[in-house]
């Protein structure tokens, strides 16, 4: 099985659960409930990073700018350059200021 397959049934179901938040402080609640600390600090930064790199930034300056590893900005920089057209589509669409 590969990991694509493995992880699939994991997404859908969190992404039923997740969807299901009534509002935003719900969805607030839900996201401190089921993720550490360093979770959010990393989904956080991966978040940031991604749109430092669609502005253009270099990943040197990225790094220096949120303190994150090379190998981690290099993983955003694939996601964006070979990723899902689904996800670039949404994160375009999320992020209308970087258009």
């Amino acid at each position: 099985m590969s990991q694509d397959q493995k992880i699939k049934p994991w997404v859908q179901e969190l992404a039923g659960i997740i969807g299901q938040a009534r509002d935003q402080h719900e969805l607030e609640v839900l996201l401190e409930g089921l993720l550490t600390p360093s979770e959010l600090e990393g989904l956080h930064l991966r978040w940031h990073l991604l749109r430092q790199l669609r502005k253009g930034c270099t990943q040197r300056e990225i790094s220096r700018n949120l303190g994150v590893s090379l190998g981690k900005i290099a993983r955003g920089s694939r996601l964006l350059k070979y990723g899902s057209e689904d996800f670039s589509q949404l994160f375009e669409r999320l992020n209308p200021d970087l258009q």
